[in-house]
Parts: structure tokens; C-alpha cells; sequence
């Protein structure tokens, strides 16, 4: 573990501070005198022995030598003994008692020390082990460190694709990465390790304990989201194998493009952004027209699974998300609309990934790539099949009654198909056990295939025509998959019938009511006391607080589960309740005035990434977890 040099500064002598604040601002190596007589011998060569290598400086200066005012802090890293005895390092972190003063308290507190008992007559320098004051000092100098940045490195040779492509399919050269691959092996493709990376996440897995629709009772017949991904899937790669596009690029996409979906299917998702919009009160402090220029932001779920891509899943230490290819960002995120005006990119993909124009361009909802398109369109017909499975599954509607509603003229092919299908199974020889079940199988399959095949006939005379173009870029705005716009209107017509029966009646708006009152009772208590978070959540907010551009935000980070009590309720009072200026705030967000340091401001964004953290916690759990928590906080 590391260890913390503590340097006691006096302010006797003006060159030490001076020294630390030149290291600050130029981020140079600069030195303390330890010898100078701050240490005996003996003290001296016991800090040599316990401080082997290099570490972590914290050097506190008062305003006088009676010891009792703090004037400022500096936390300084690569600090070691040199041969000449003098204590090398580096300042990265400048905390002022007149801006930071509850900082100051908190790092103090944590260093367990009586400064003036337990450093002993005329000595200045001490070593302390303490594991929370270590990593925290070394979280505020990470924060503080100019980030690093990487460029899109050419790709050495890849592997060809073992299937034959159609021009307009998404080559394996053509993946392009925000990070370098991490690597080595020639034995896959970028597609392929992008569509291992979201089966291997914990975001994936989850999926398994969040339903489709949210209902009362986990019948044979329960749909989840992991089940609907592993459809939307199967119908995704029919359609991609007919056109010739990329299989693996496909089958990344639609195994990640719910990966941001809440608890309790879309009723989590509108109570999560009705509360961030102020239709619901959970107790965040704001004015309506600050809820009304969206101050905190929106939510919809292939926002989410875009940030969980790109940011929540840690996978590698040198940058954070999965880093899968912008293609794959990009076809999750726009397999479904998008709400510009509503929901700001920003709040959910870095700046990085937001310089690409397929990602950035809101103003177009297709995806560039004909994959991002064919798992959009996927999930539409993988959409109509659960409708009506279960509609006539749960009862509330019959077959028959679903024959009535197809004998109109644009439902007249599908209609003879399902038909058939069903007659079929009254005349067929075979003992069936459960005809009905057989029948309500059959006709999903028939709708199913229905759109499938429509689809690629479609697609396929769209396709031919571009192909002349050669390669798709980043920049393409042309659809190629779609339905032609007779089947779009059976799909609409679909969609419409279901909702009146299924997704209207009385079982599903109780279990609507339910889900949205288990989402707001969570966020209420979260915001109220974030201390009741998961620790990782917590910690997530200390590391944002660190890393935000608006240097006196960073500076005024505190950890809200370590340290004083007192002084933790007072930081937690003060995001979470004090009145901010409406007027301030507004121009603020309008200017994008990261150097402002108004402490409205900076109560503003600390106010803020608390509201976003509980929202990607709440969105990140499954049913059962978020009704065991709900059951623990009630």
C-alpha cells in the first residue's frame, strides 16, 4: 500500500511555499529540505526506512507558527528521499482555506492525527499509512492530471471475414476505436471481440432479471429483456445473412442495444426521466423553469446503453467503457429515436465519441451502418411478435377475435397465412397436446416471418441500387432496410390493436403504477441521504466531482461515506437542499462557462452529478434487486 509524506509548514520560511506553488504551476519537481532542521537523525533515517520508493505528499501551510490557522494545502505526487535527504515531488492538487475550507476539514480529518501532539517539538515532517487517505489523495491528483488522449491508430493487417460481403457491409479495416485495441491476437475480428465484450458484461447478464412489459406474476410464457435481445438477434442476423452485411457487427449491436434499460421495462424508464424533467417530485431543489431547460438532463434507454459502453462497464485500466467500435455505439444508440432538444448526447457519451458524426448528428435518427439499421428494424418486428404472443397468451385477447381484426384489405396476406397455419393444425393427424398453445406459436412465427421476408425482399432492391457507391462511411444518411410502405402500415396497425388490448388493461397499469412508485420511493431516499447508496455509487460521485472541468468544482470534492459525520451531513445539506439562483444558473448553462466560480455553480454541478449518479444506479438494477432494496429502505 502507499504511504503519504505530511509536511507541517510554519510559514517561517517563505521559499517553501513559494517552491511548492512554482511545482503547482508548472508542474515541476521541486524539494523540501528535510535536514534543515525539521529532523533529527534519528527521525530521519526512520522515515528513510518506512518511506522506501516513491509516494504521495501532503503538505499543509499555516498562516503563522502558532500552528493553529490553516492558510492552504498542496498534494503533491512522486515524492521520495534522495541521496541528498531532501524530499523530491511534485504538486499536483492547491486547495485554499478561503474556497475550500470543508476540503480541508475532510482530508484533515481523515489523517487521524493530532497534528501538533503527534508530530512532535520542532518536527515538520511525518509518514502516515492510513489506506483511505492515501487513495483519496491519489484520486484528487488522478483528477487533477491533465487527461490523457489517444489517437485512432491505423489498424495492421486484419482477418477477412469467412463469409462473403456485400460492398455496403462494415469491413473489419473500417472499425474505428476512440481507444488503440488492446489486442494482440489475429485469430478474430473488431466485430467479433465487439460483440464478445458486451456478452461478457455485467450489464448483459443483468438483463436476464428485467422484464419486457412489468407485470405481476413470472408466467412460462415471462419475457425479459435477455430473451428479447437473443430474438431481436436471430431476426437480425436473418436479415443481415440475405443482405450480406457483417454478421459480427450485427450480432454486437443487437445483443447490446438494451443494455441501458431500467427495471420494471419502460414504466422505469418514464418515471426515471419524468422525475429528471420535474414531472415527479423526489425532493431535487430546483425551479420549474430550471426542470424546464431539462437541467438535469433526460433519460431513455439506448442513451444508457451508449454510456454503458462507453463509460459505466470497467473492463481495461488505461480508459473506461468496453472501448467497442464507434460503429457499435453508434447502431445501439440509434435503434430506436432519438429525442433531440429533450435528452443532451453529453450526459451520456464523452466528447471523444461525440466528434463522430454518426454518433453526434442527432438531427439524423438512422444509423450510418445498414447493420445499426437491419438490428433497428429487428427489434420492431421482434416487437410485433411479443405484442400479440402475449396478448393471446395472457387471455386478453382471443385467436379469434385477432383473426377479426386481420380481415381488412391491407391485412389480407397475412391474414391467408395465418389462416392456413391454423386450419393446418385443426385437420392435422397428429395428437396434439394443447392445440391453442400450438396455434398461438404458429402465429407468431408467421408474423415474424412475415416482416423478415418483406424486409429483405425490400432491402435487397435498395441495396442493389447504392451499391455502385462502394464502402458506407460515417456520414451515410440513406436508409436501406426498411419495410416497404404497405408492410409499414401493417406494422402500425399491429402496434395499435396490441396496445388497446395489452398494453391498456388493467394487470399492466397496476403493475405500471407499482414499478413507477418503487422508482420514485428509491430516488426520493437516495437523494435525501446518498450515504444509503451502494459505496461504488458513492464513490462514483467523489470521482466525478474530482474530474469535472470547472476546477473549483474538482477542488471542492468530498467523499460523502468517509470521514466527519459533521462534516458530511453539512456537504449533503448543501447539494441536496440550499435554493440556487435561477437566473445564474440559466446563463451558466447557456455559456458553458466552465471557469465560473460562483458557488451556486458549483452547488449546481455537484447538485447535478448526484441526480445523474442515482440514475444510472437505479437504471443499472434489476427487478428483484430494486424491490429487495425498496423492501430494505421502506
Amino acid at each position: 500500500m502507499g504511504k503519504v509524506l505530511i509536511i507541517k509548514n510554519n510559514n517561517s520560511d517563505e521559499r517553501i511555499h513559494r517552491y511548492a506553488m512554482e511545482s503547482y504551476e508548472q508542474g515541476k519537481k521541486c524539494y523540501y529540505n528535510s535536514v534543515d532542521g525539521t529532523l533529527n537523525e534519528q527521525a530521519l533515517m526512520e522515515l528513510k526506512k518506512n518511506f522506501e520508493g516513491s509516494g504521495i505528499v501532503l503538505m499543509i501551510t499555516y498562516e503563522n507558527s502558532d500552528l493553529r490557522k490553516i492558510k492552504d494545502v498542496f498534494i503533491g505526487d512522486e515524492a521520495y528521499i534522495n541521496h541528498k535527504n531532501s524530499i523530491e515531488y511534485i504538486m499536483r492538487v492547491y486547495l485554499k482555506k478561503t474556497c475550500h475550507e470543508r476540503v480541508i476539514a475532510s482530508i484533515i480529518d481523515k489523517i487521524d492525527l493530532d497534528i501538533d501532539a503527534d508530530f512532535g517539538y520542532g518536527q515538520y515532517v511525518i509518514m502516515n499509512d492510513m489506506e483511505s487517505l492515501f487513495y483519496e489523495l491519489r484520486e484528487r491528483i488522478i483528477a487533477n492530471k491533465q487527461e490523457k488522449t489517444y489517437d485512432i491508430s491505423e489498424k495492421e493487417e486484419k482477418l477477412e471475414e469467412k463469409y462473403g460481403l456485400s460492398a455496403l457491409a462494415q469491413k473489419d479495416e473500417q472499425s474505428v476505436r476512440i481507444y488503440p485495441s488492446d489486442s494482440v491476437g489475429k485469430d478474430r475480428t473488431e466485430f467479433q471481440r465487439d460483440r464478445e465484450r458486451v456478452v461478457n458484461c455485467k450489464a448483459f447478464r443483468r438483463l436476464v432479471d428485467k422484464a419486457q412489459i412489468f407485470g405481476s406474476e413470472k408466467g412460462d410464457y415471462y419475457r425479459t429483456r435477455m430473451t428479447h435481445s437473443l430474438e431481436v438477434n436471430q431476426i437480425a442476423k436473418a436479415i443481415a445473412y440475405a443482405l450480406k452485411l457483417n454478421l459480427d457487427l450485427t450480432e454486437a449491436i443487437a445483443l447490446g442495444h438494451d443494455l441501458g434499460h431500467t427495471p420494471f421495462g419502460h414504466q422505469g424508464e418514464r418515471t426515471l426521466d419524468e422525475i429528471l424533467c420535474g414531472k415527479i417530485d423526489v425532493g431535487i431543489n430546483a425551479t420549474q423553469k430550471m426542470f424546464e431547460k431539462r437541467c438535469f438532463g433526460g433519460f431513455k434507454h439506448n442513451y444508457q446503453s451508449a454510456k454503458i459502453l462507453t463509460e459505466i462497464e470497467e473492463k481495461y485500466k488505461e480508459y473506461p467503457g468496453l472501448n467497442v467500435s464507434v460503429q457499435v455505439v453508434e447502431g445501439v444508440l440509434k435503434h430506436t429515436k432519438l429525442k433531440p432538444g429533450k435528452i443532451d448526447l453529453s450526459d451520456f457519451l464523452s466528447k471523444e465519441y461525440l466528434d463522430k458524426i454518426c454518433i453526434s448528428n442527432e438531427k439524423v435518427q438512422v444509423c450510418s451502418s445498414l447493420e445499426g439499421q437491419v438490428v433497428a428494424i429487428a427489434d420492431e418486428i421482434a416487437q410485433r411478435g411479443h405484442d400479440v404472443d402475449d396478448a393471446l397468451t395472457s387471455g386478453v385477447m382471443t385467436i379469434d377475435e385477432f383473426k377479426d381484426r386481420l380481415k381488412i384489405d391491407k391485412c389480407r396476406e397475412l391474414f391467408d397465412r395465418i389462416n392456413k397455419e391454423i386450419n393446418d393444425i385443426e385437420t392435422s393427424e397428429r395428437l396434439i397436446i394443447d392445440k391453442k398453445e400450438l396455434k398461438i406459436s404458429r402465429i407468431v412465427s408467421v408474423i415474424i416471418n412475415y416482416f423478415i421476408q418483406k424486409t429483405i425482399e425490400y432491402s435487397l432492391t435498395l441495396v442493389s441500387e447504392y451499391e455502385e457507391l462502394g464502402r458506407i462511411s460515417l456520414d451515410n444518411t440513406k436508409v436501406m432496410v426498411r419495410f416497404p410502405d404497405d408492410v409499414e402500415r401493417v406494422n402500425g396497425y399491429l402496434e395499435q390493436v396490441v396496445q388497446k388490448k395489452v398494453i391498456c388493461n388493467n394487470e399492466v397499469a397496476r403493475a405500471d403504477y407499482n414499478a413507477s412508485m418503487i422508482v420514485q420511493n428509491l430516488f426520493a431516499k437516495y437523494y435525501k441521504n446518498p450515504r444509503l447508496l451502494h459505496s461504488g455509487t458513492v464513490h462514483k460521485i467523489f470521482l466525478e466531482t474530482l474530474k469535472h472541468k470547472n476546477r473549483e468544482v474538482s477542488n471542492s470534492a468530498i467523499y460523502l461515506s468517509d470521514g466527519s459525520i459533521e462534516l458530511v451531513n453539512k456537504e449533503i445539506e448543501e447539494i441536496t437542499s440550499k435554493p440556487l439562483n435561477e437566473k445564474l444558473v440559466l446563463e451558466y448553462l447557456k455559456d458553458g462557462d466552465n471557469s465560473c466560480a460562483e458557488k451556486d455553480i458549483v452547488i449546481f454541478e455537484k447538485r447535478r452529478i448526484l441526480v445523474r449518479a442515482i440514475t444510472d444506479y437505479i437504471a443499472g438494477m434489476t427487478d428483484g434487486y430494486a424491490l429487495e432494496e425498496y423492501e430494505k429502505l421502506r
